[in-house]
């Protein structure tokens, strides 16, 4: 992890974002949290891409590089603008769900180009039952955004 020494956490990122990338971003934001990955994924037709991603203990595996939208907890981010679980397989919203027992706890927000368009999501996830506070859900509603311009 990079060594940050700015008074505002927004600044951070922005300073992140512009001078080192995306990743390292991910990884200032996954260092707010528990949750073992944080990633950004991008939208193409039916499947949700891992164009960027960060897990916390370096073992970022291939299974998480291409899920299908209608077995991915972003189909909802989506189609809400934003979705959390901490405990997807207690979650009575979930139980039907071909995913749910996998993937534990998720934060999703969605991305969008200028135009409006969905480009896909910024999630948080983990394979065990996490929850993330208000507060930084607020934070994250004022920082994602800013990613959108980093994203090709």
């Amino acid at each position: 992890m990079l060594d940050i020494d700015l008074p505002v956490p927004a600044a951070a990122v922005r300073s992140l974002l512009a001078n080192h990338g995306i990743v390292p971003a991910l990884a200032l934001l996954n260092d707010r949290t528990l949750y073992r990955f944080t990633a950004i994924y991008k939208l193409s037709g039916e499947v949700m891409h891992a164009a960027h991603a960060f897990d916390r203990i370096s073992e970022y595996r291939t299974w998480l590089k291409v899920v299908p939208l209608g077995r991915s907890f972003c189909q909802y981010a989506i189609e809400h603008g934003e979705f959390v679980t901490s405990h997807a397989s207690a979650d009575q919203r979930l139980t039907s769900r071909p995913y749910a027992g996998f993937v534990e706890s998720y934060y999703g927000q969605l991305l969008t180009r200028a135009d409006g368009t969905p480009y896909g999501t910024f999630i948080h996830f983990d394979l065990e039952p996490r929850s993330i506070p208000a507060e930084e859900v607020a934070f994250l509603r004022e920082v994602i955004p800013q990613f959108i311009d980093y994203l090709g």
